[in-house]
């Protein structure tokens, strides 16, 4: 009898270490300022031909079909932290308080917030931490050689978060909207793969705040967590629009929704509609031959200002 006391107590102790364990993880937010090679879908398998991004990949969700929320870095910036879309965190209505969302949230769970200009110059903590580490790197092999070093810090339990704040083409092209995304993990918290689900920056803090069981203000946020997917790479998502909007007030204005394009280059021009799978050129405006659809759009958009 006393030596199952003693195995049933050491269950517990064991049990109770592993939960402290799980619970006590890192976030490193690997942020590349400016992708150095046009992004397209099949990326992922070019990142592939690098040994610490593979690992990432293998060990993680890799999204292809990711968008920046701005290609400006600071509104990129603004809405990962803020989980709200350019055209929202250009109102003159917009809380300046909402910018600290990911901040309090994390602060609810008592983690520390570090940024670093490099992987070199950052370490492991005792308490529980958000490091936020943006690299200038002009290459894959660059960022190849920071991955290796990250690797060799990292814990099992930590999350990385890997993706771009910006394409490599000029603004609001569409090679400078598509970015990479992997969210990798060394344990078994994540279900490995692969998706072509549409990802948007913003939508990254309510996933990284359900994937470490942190609390938030869903009201308050545009972003829509893909947590359900990062523990199944296939799980849908639902539909939804995004939208961008420059913060030159003569800058464009673009709003997506599945395959459906609608741009004008800034509020004195007409927009115009495109079909992004017939059309990936944005060669041919279909307004004309959708004109529900084209209303419906632009209806959307004064909803999102």
């Amino acid at each position: 009898m006393r030596w199952f006391i003693l195995f049933f107590i050491s269950i517990l102790v064991f049990q109770s270490c592993s939960d402290n364990a799980s619970s006590d993880r890192d976030l490193i937010l690997l942020l590349v300022e400016k992708w150095p090679t046009e992004w397209k879908e099949n990326g992922i398998k070019d990142l592939q031909t690098h040994p610490a991004l593979a690992q990432l990949i293998e060990n993680g969700v890799a999204f292809g079909n990711a968008f920046t929320t701005s290609p400006e870095s600071n509104l990129a910036i603004q809405a990962l932290t803020s989980g709200m879309h350019s055209g929202h965190l250009l109102s003159e209505n917009f809380d300046k308080k909402n910018l600290d969302n990911l901040k309090n949230t994390l602060s609810s769970k008592n983690y520390k917030i570090l940024e670093h200009t490099s992987v070199a110059n950052w370490s492991k903590e005792s308490d529980p931490t958000a490091h936020i580490i943006k690299l200038n790197a002009k290459s894959i092999a660059e960022l190849n050689e920071e991955t290796a070093n990250l690797l060799t810090k990292v814990s099992p339990n930590d999350l990385i978060v890997f993706t771009a704040l910006a394409g490599s083409g000029t603004a609001y092209s569409e090679t400078s909207l598509h970015v990479p995304l992997i969210f990798y993990t060394a344990n078994d918290k994540i279900k490995k793969g692969a998706s072509n689900q549409t990802i948007y920056t913003a939508d990254l803090f309510p996933t990284i705040a359900d994937f470490l069981g942190l609390p938030y203000e869903t009201n308050t946020i545009d972003g829509q967590s893909f947590y359900k997917n990062i523990k199944r790479p296939t799980t849908p998502l639902d539909d939804r629009i995004l939208y961008w909007r420059s913060s030159n007030e003569k800058g464009p204005e673009i709003l997506r929704y599945n395959q459906w394009k609608m741009y004008r280059q800034n509020s004195e021009t007409a927009w115009q509609l495109f079909d992004m799978i017939t059309d990936p050129e944005e060669t041919d405006n279909v307004s004309a031959y959708h004109p529900g659809k084209f209303k419906k759009f632009q209806e959307l958009v004064k909803k999102n200002k």
